[in-house]
């Protein structure tokens, strides 16, 4: 690499932090972006180059597909929730009973550990295929009695899932939903969850607003995110014109799509 190369590289290192500030990761494009402030005429072939001779320097690291970020930023790891032993015990027996083909389950205690405000009383959920919902309510309503509810609207939300410690809201599971398995039960993956609380404000009304912004802030800051699968969940839910917004808000602009 020539001296004047050499240079310049040296100056696109001495603005890595600057370029990052709060972001935890930057996508190619935008890494283009920033550099080309400095060389207008900069080619991609160049640039590419550029980008090479940086990971290799380990001044910056791959932190997913066509994604970036800096050595010493906070490590992103996958979401893998910690499953409660009773909600793997309740999703177990009504899957074998009812012969369930998909699924999953999940609590709201896991939003705590992106949330400012830590809520003490939390829901758990079940989500099936539409056809599933009416089976699955009366048999977790035989099990749990009371706690449980189906497809709660505002009203009954308000009046009594609030009032109801351990709620277990039954809900229909929108199709191809990107969903794990942990201690062999099917949870959501982190990016159902970001886009089930932007797109069910009734639900989840307790995780709105500035708290879902710093839910998404922090989601980002510690956990592995695909923007693809973010957006291809997001487009089947409806949202994904909401989720551009709200990620454009938060400085999240990485997880866009190309």
């Amino acid at each position: 690499m020539h001296s004047s190369d050499e240079h310049f590289l040296a100056t696109v290192e001495a603005q890595l932090h600057n370029w990052f500030g709060n972001q935890p990761v930057l996508s190619r494009k935008e890494l283009l972006a920033r550099v080309a402030t400095l060389n207008p005429t900069l080619k991609q072939a160049t640039f590419d180059v550029y980008l090479h001779r940086l990971t290799q320097r380990n001044q910056l690291i791959h932190a997913g597909r066509g994604v970036y970020a800096l050595p010493d930023g906070a490590l992103v790891a996958d979401f893998t929730p910690l499953v409660p032993p009773e909600l793997t015990s309740l999703w177990r027996a009504v899957a074998t009973e009812l012969f369930l083909r998909s699924g999953c389950v999940w609590t709201t205690q896991w939003l705590n550990d992106f949330t400012t405000h830590q809520l003490m009383r939390t829901m758990q959920l079940v989500e099936v295929e539409p056809e599933a919902l009416q089976s699955t309510f009366y048999a977790l309503k035989d099990r749990l009695g009371a706690r449980v509810f189906l497809q709660p609207d505002a009203r009954v939300l308000e009046l009594y899932v609030a009032e109801t410690p351990d709620a277990v809201l039954v809900l229909p599971l929108v199709s191809r939903a990107p969903v794990q398995h942990v201690a062999d039960t099917p949870v959501p993956r982190l990016e159902k969850l970001l886009v089930d609380l932007l797109s069910d404000p009734t639900v989840f009304a307790a995780y709105q607003g500035e708290e879902l912004r710093t839910i998404y802030r922090t989601a980002a800051r510690q956990y592995r995110i695909d923007g693809r699968t973010l957006f291809s969940y997001a487009r089947r839910r409806g949202k994904a014109p909401a989720l551009r917004e709200l990620l454009l808000a938060v400085g999240l602009s990485s997880l866009l799509p190309a």
